[in-house]
């Protein structure tokens, strides 16, 4: 069967990036307030949301793995888009706290692996290249941040059946933007798992797994709690989507900016600029309460994840090459996903005992610990040169 041109395939890619992520980006800032809404508390929102690292952590390797092994990634990234849109929908009906959480569950699921398939086939069709790969994932930012203001704005009154259907129907159409694709049939990559282990066991890669998990840990807060934060401070629904739209607009900026440096500028000082600049990002939240200062302060979003995100992926497909491209980028995913569950559980006890201040200031411990393993990781590395 004929493959088609490469600029088929990047725009095909592009299209999935901006409905999957803008599903996301339509969902999951209200996604909290929906929970709330139907009846659970802080702690029982940050379990029902700590189903989605829990599924980060442990699902993504597998699926990783089988895509580096068979000719099978398109399909698997088609899998977790339908998948997704299922569960969204199951959502719908006002039910028990189980079944809410089993439906989320669900989602997660599917959810869990889309990243790292669809990553590493931009990598794979870019041919490796950190620049064009920044082109095209810009599209998912752009995707995200879109749908969170439409979604804002229409929500005067949190509106359940327009949020999930509307997230529904996005995650539905990623899948059928990837029709144009074709799976291409590669070789069965020999002893992937010695290959990935030989590459997991060194020590600056496990304190760059470390420093992720670290990194993240701190920004999950914000994930599952800025929304319930804002309204704390008297803020509404469509704040929450101008403030998760400012910031990813910003991040949209770095996306389109970072090709003119990212392949000159190592990525271990990038993920060390990032987490100093986090740590300043969650400090100042912790303190501020004015609606000006709340909203200034998303601007950093630009760097604490859109370049921090970049800088992540590169670092892992340099260390991965071709073979182990979706395995490796799923091992980062699940670091992140450890990061994530800890944010989660924590920060909602935090959350219920001290507000956002409390949060906030949490996050900021851990970003200055993700700060010292990056920085180990870059000084480790740098010791057999010497």
């Amino acid at each position: 069967m004929t493959q088609p041109t490469p600029s088929i395939q990047l725009n095909a890619l592009r299209a999935f990036y901006f409905c999957n992520f803008g599903a996301v980006g339509a969902l999951f800032p209200f996604l909290p307030l929906l929970l709330a809404a139907r009846g659970l508390d802080g702690v029982q929102v940050s379990w029902v949301m700590a189903l989605t690292p829990l599924c980060n952590l442990l699902v993504p390797p597998l699926w990783g793995a089988a895509a580096d092994a068979w000719p099978v990634r398109l399909w698997l990234l088609r899998a977790t888009a339908i998948g997704a849109a299922i569960a969204v929908l199951l959502l719908l009906p006002a039910q028990a706290p189980w079944a809410m959480a089993a439906a989320v569950g669900l989602m997660s699921f599917f959810r869990a692996p889309t990243t790292g398939l669809v990553d590493a086939a931009v990598y794979h069709a870019t041919g490796g290249a950190h620049a064009d790969y920044s082109r095209v994932r810009v599209w998912g930012s752009l995707g995200f941040g879109l749908c969170a203001l439409l979604l804002g704005w229409l929500q005067r009154e949190l509106a359940p059946a327009l949020l999930l259907g509307f997230a529904a129907t996005m995650f539905l159409v990623s899948a059928a933007a990837t029709a144009p694709l074709r799976t291409t049939t590669t070789p069965r990559a020999g002893n992937l798992v010695s290959l990935a282990l030989q590459i997991l066991r060194r020590p600056p890669v496990l304190l760059f797994l470390l420093g992720t998990a670290f990194y993240y840990l701190g920004h999950a807060t914000y994930d599952v709690f800025f929304g319930l934060h804002a309204q704390r401070l008297g803020l509404g629904n469509a704040f929450v989507g101008s403030a998760w739209a400012l910031g990813v607009g910003v991040e949209v900026v770095v996306m389109l900016i970072a090709p003119r440096f990212i392949d000159r500028v190592a990525s271990q000082q990038l993920l060390i600029v990032c987490a100093i600049v986090a740590a300043l990002r969650w400090g100042l939240l912790a303190v501020a309460s004015a609606p000006w200062a709340v909203l200034s302060i998303q601007a950093l979003h630009g760097l604490t994840f859109g370049l921090w995100y970049l800088s992540l992926v590169k670092q892992v497909q340099d260390l991965a090459g071709p073979r182990l491209r979706s395995t490796l980028q799923s091992v980062a995913t699940a670091a992140l996903g450890l990061g994530q569950i800890v944010g989660y559980l924590v920060g909602g006890q935090l959350f219920e005992r001290g507000g956002g201040r409390l949060l906030y200031l949490g996050a900021t411990v851990a970003a200055v610990g993700a700060l010292v393993c990056y920085a180990a990781a870059a000084r480790f590395q740098r010791a057999p040169a010497r």
